[in-house]
């Protein structure tokens, strides 16, 4: 489908992945897709697990297999990348093949209890690894995406320029065809000037050099 209907633009395999068939064969699931979609674009939930959820063994390498047996170009959740053996190579990895992580404040929550200084979107944003917001199951949890940024700016002080970046990641990291992706970031740069004209007319002059002074010290993501 995906390679002869342009509305289909990739795959992504999602299960519950503390289900007693996906630990035991995870492995053999990731080459099961690098087998099917060597030439397409892949997006794996990975990494939605936690202490307590599964054997300590299988929190150790789900998202390093998604991404390197697998070929997923973007990783849903993510959770559980501090328990991933050799953490910090993975991280390289990601930032160097640019592999975007879907971050799902709300449903990490809910679903499996980690929040605050237990999720990993602040070490994904400062080792530099794009990431997206999602809302995951916006039907089950009440939420809209509006909602998934809100909490970004309350739990983890990400700023206007900070979630502006993100929103951006969503088309710079979509499967877009390349005339697609640079019609979205027109008019996403497009309406962005506009509402930051808008927003800076009704400021005084001091509060707007405030602003740039911060925005010029603040490293862009």
């Amino acid at each position: 489908m995906i390679r002869a209907e342009p509305l289909v633009v990739a795959l992504n395999l999602v299960q519950a992945e503390d289900d007693l068939v996906a630990r035991r064969d995870y492995t053999r699931h990731m080459q099961i897709v690098a087998f099917l979609a060597s030439d397409v674009p892949v997006a794996l939930h990975a990494g939605e697990l936690w202490l307590g959820l599964v054997p300590p063994p299988d929190l150790t390498f789900h998202i390093r297999q998604a991404i390197e047996i697998g070929g997923a170009r973007r990783i849903g959740h993510g959770v559980s990348f501090p328990l991933e053996h050799d953490a910090q190579s993975l991280l390289a990895e990601m930032r160097r093949w640019q592999i975007t992580v879907e971050i799902n404040l709300t449903s990490n929550d809910k679903i499996l209890g980690v929040r605050g200084k237990d999720h990993p979107l602040p070490a994904y944003l400062a080792a530099g690894v794009p990431v997206v917001l999602s809302t995951d199951d916006p039907g089950v949890s009440r939420i809209n995406l509006a909602n998934e940024y809100f909490r970004a700016a309350r739990d983890y002080g990400l700023d206007y320029r900070a979630l502006k970046a993100i929103a951006r990641n969503a088309l710079i990291r979509a499967f877009l065809d390349d005339a697609q992706r640079r019609s979205g970031l027109e008019r996403f740069d497009q309406s962005s000037a506009e509402f930051e004209r808008s927003m800076a007319g009704t400021r005084s002059r001091q509060e707007n050099l405030a602003a740039l002074i911060r925005a010029a010290l603040v490293p862009a993501l």
